[in-house]
């Protein structure tokens, strides 16, 4: 491992960072990678500390890094670290250790007690290295169901399936969407919906109607994986519907070389409880979740 050399934080290091992050992410449909601009405007903000940021180079060739958010946690009265821990290129695994093992370092010397960090089965190679770090499961989060095509399940009722109309379908989206997830602010929900209406990344943005009335609404896109698509948005009047809706969105998938479609669930969220069941009916099954893990350091 003396071959790596870790120094801190600059600038001119984002867009190799994001160059390691979107191959991470096409090789793993859980991780998403922000862009440079985005970045960028996250390292402006006053709470950001450069020294929580690591890059790992071997020569002149950036191979890694890893970065950490120092939170005071108000009940424990304790400084806790969240961290997604070290990304790395294919071939350059061992300077996860090095990586990580510096960061322990400078978020001692700021007196923090515990590192949390999420993570999901779906990575791999750093989940395993996550328990082999130490860290132990303190709760999972949202729950990743992908659909399998050998079990696609087809289901029809009395509504009629069509491509999403941005004029009359919209408004009728949102006011539903809203009535799930009241805790979306309507401004927010707007703008999902109006920005998949236009968005190149959608693979299916499909409505459901019965006597001119919406009933049913779903949209997949692509995100940074190559092979698969994800349900962003998805409602209906009940469970039947539900199911209408998304094994229709399905399909369209397969039609257009999609071979797998996941979605993200909340399991702290009713509406996700029930989607949970509707999805499962057609076809779709739980593959993990993203966990939390902690380590007192």
């Amino acid at each position: 491992m003396t071959e790596y050399e870790i120094r801190k934080y600059d600038e001119s290091y984002i867009e190799d960072q994001v160059r390691i992050g979107t191959l991470l992410a096409e090789r793993t449909f859980t991780y998403g990678q922000s862009s440079v601009e985005q970045i960028k405007q996250v390292y402006a903000r006053e709470d950001f500390d450069p020294e929580t940021r690591l890059y790992c180079f071997k020569g002149d060739e950036l191979v890694g890094f890893i970065g950490a958010r120092v939170r005071e946690d108000e009940e424990e009265k304790i400084k806790i670290a969240q961290s997604r821990l070290a990304i790395c290129l294919p071939g350059h695994e061992n300077a996860f250790d090095l990586l990580y093992e510096n960061l322990v370092e400078v978020l001692k010397k700021k007196d923090v007690q515990r590192i949390e960090t999420g993570q999901t089965v779906a990575e791999g190679f750093y989940y395993d290295l996550t328990k082999k770090k130490g860290f132990e499961l303190v709760r999972d989060g949202v729950f990743i169901y992908q659909f399998e095509f050998s079990n696609l399940k087809d289901f029809e009722t009395d509504a009629e399936v069509g491509d999403f109309d941005k004029e009359t379908d919209a408004e009728q989206v949102v006011n539903r969407l809203c009535e799930l997830y009241p805790q979306i602010q309507k401004e927010n929900v707007q703008n999902a919906v109006n920005n998949y209406a236009e968005n190149e990344n959608v693979v299916a943005n499909r409505s459901l109607r019965k006597d001119g009335k919406v009933v049913g609404y779903g949209c997949v896109a692509k995100g940074q994986h190559p092979e698969v698509v994800n349900i962003r948005l998805l409602c209906s009047d009940n469970s039947e519907y539900k199911k209408h809706i998304t094994a229709d969105l399905v399909k369209k998938c397969k039609e257009k070389g999609f071979d797998k479609v996941s979605v993200f669930l909340n399991p702290e969220n009713p509406a996700d409880v029930q989607e949970a069941k509707d999805v499962e009916a057609i076809g779709f099954k739980k593959i993990g979740s993203f966990e939390t893990f902690s380590k007192e350091i």
